[in-house]
């Protein structure tokens, strides 16, 4: 994943951000396979936790 990618990734997450509730963007990410049932990272996106920490 490049730095590109990652920083879109990180606005769209600011953006959803502001329309939904915690719930709805938790459930949008589990269905996008970003994020697993627990809430944490999918294998491809692993490098997001560097952006959270």
């Amino acid at each position: 994943m490049s730095e590109k990618d990652l920083q879109l990734l990180i606005e769209l997450a600011k953006e959803l951000e502001k329309s939904l509730t915690k719930e709805e963007a938790l459930k949008s990410f589990i269905a996008a396979g970003i994020l697993d049932e627990a809430g944490n990272y999918t294998q491809p996106y692993k490098e997001l936790e560097k952006a959270d920490a």
